[in-house]
């Protein structure tokens, strides 16, 4: 029988940024294309735009989006960091995330990646692909 892991605890990103901040140094070196910082999360969590949440096992810091023509909200896993890959953490933690995306009125949950591995990962849990952006800079000369 598979050992049940703890709930992710809302945790204060003052308390815990000493761990944080490497992970996502670590997830802004892997992906050219993230333009933000590891103090623009911090802001984001002490300014309460932005909620950190930890458990044993890593972090994820969520964050509400809506969409502007139609105003539906979802909550937004905008970073996620395991302390060691391959555990199934989405799986473990996704009906955490659901309940908590319901009680703050939100109508989905997202997940927003450019990892190739979570594409069959998340779609073969029952996540559905909404879009896929591609981007080619512009050039002078």
């Amino acid at each position: 029988m598979e050992e049940k892991r703890a709930d992710p605890v809302f945790s204060d990103i003052r308390t815990e940024w000493s761990w944080v901040r490497p992970a996502i140094e670590d997830i802004l070196e892997d992906d050219e294309y993230l333009t933000f910082l590891p103090e623009d999360v911090y802001a984001a969590c002490v300014n309460e735009q932005a909620h950190l949440w930890v458990t044993d096992d890593g972090f994820v810091v969520t964050v509400g989006e809506a969409d502007s023509f139609s105003g539906e909200r979802a909550l937004l896993v905008w970073l996620a960091a395991a302390k060691e890959q391959g555990q199934g953490l989405v799986n473990v933690h996704e009906e955490f995330f659901m309940q908590a995306a319901r009680d703050a009125g939100y109508s989905k949950l997202t997940v927003k990646s450019r990892v190739p591995k979570m594409r069959n990962y998340l779609t073969e849990m029952g996540w559905d692909i909404e879009t896929v952006v591609y981007s080619r800079r512009v050039s002078y000369g």
